[in-house]
């Protein structure tokens, strides 16, 4: 008989509170810091409120959470009646989080094991939901985290910003990139890939580069895939519901009857997006998970 997994992830994953709590996944949160101010995700400061802070030009930075947080994690989950432990973390191309997990890691009573996901936002979050669905299923560790990865590495993120200068500035974009995004005032078209931010092209609108990210949306839930124990499914991520709206339209239209996830940009990835900032992730996860997703 398999010991119970405890399945955690970062902030980053942009998951909504009610589906991490309806599928066990403990989120740790990272840290926003505006001015002299500091506060974990979801504490103390909104997503909106982080974009006012940029929009006027105050000092925003953001923070992994520390080896001693993590630590806290584990031990909660230990207590909880976990045998070992998988925790998810975003890029760590983009964030010292993984670094962070897996120094707390080697002072756990129970085996972990720490997977870079590769990417962030709610492709970071299905990879953590997927290994919550296969311990939910008797799945062992090692079970869990080839999970995640699959997840994971199948999945694509798209966004675009109304500025690049956050994302130059926190160091996710090169100076080089940054510049050459911001030519003649075009709207980027950004994806993750090989753990980075990188630049695909260049709209000359926002309505044009959201345009853009629900035809990449669209696209990927099309593609056809012989697997069928795996579903495509879709998240939407912004602070606007117009902006929102711009996006799940067309997908709802063009992909009719795809499943579709939508919620608020975190504080966390706002400090380095921006108010504007629109994503859209596609992933196949398992079916098992996908009728959980569909019941939410």
């Amino acid at each position: 008989m398999t010991g119970r997994v405890a399945v955690l992830t970062d902030s980053a994953a942009s998951l909504p509170p009610e589906l991490a709590s309806a599928h066990d996944v403990t989120v740790v949160p990272l840290r926003v810091s505006v001015g002299d101010l500091s506060f974990d995700e979801g504490q103390g400061i909104s997503p909106l409120e982080v974009a006012d802070a940029l929009a006027t030009h105050a000092r925003v930075t953001t923070s992994q959470p520390g080896q001693e947080t993590f630590r806290a994690a584990l031990a909660q989950a230990v207590a909880q009646g976990a045998d070992s432990v998988l925790v998810v973390t975003l890029s760590r191309q983009l964030s010292g989080t993984y670094e962070s997990a897996r120094a707390a890691a080697q002072d756990a009573s129970v085996p972990v094991q720490i997977v870079d996901s590769g990417t962030v936002a709610m492709a970071q979050g299905f990879a953590a939901l997927a290994a919550a669905d296969r311990a939910r299923h008797g799945g062992t560790l090692d079970e869990c985290a080839a999970a995640a990865r699959r997840v994971a590495d199948g999945s694509m993120c798209v966004f675009t910003v109304d500025s690049l200068e956050p994302l130059r500035r926190g160091g996710r974009l090169s100076v080089a990139a940054a510049a050459l995004g911001t030519a003649l005032a075009l709207r980027p078209l950004l994806s993750i890939a090989d753990g980075r931010v990188v630049i695909d092209s260049r709209e000359r609108t926002t309505r044009r580069a959201r345009v853009a990210i629900a035809a990449r949306a669209v696209q990927a839930l099309t593609l056809q895939d012989d697997d069928a124990d795996t579903v495509a499914v879709a998240a939407v991520l912004g602070l606007h519901d117009e902006a929102v709206a711009q996006v799940t339209g067309p997908v709802a239209h063009d992909a009719p009857g795809s499943l579709l996830v939508t919620g608020p940009v975190p504080a966390v990835l706002t400090a380095h997006a921006g108010a504007g900032a629109i994503a859209a992730v596609v992933a196949r996860v398992p079916a098992s998970l996908a009728r959980g997703l569909e019941a939410r």
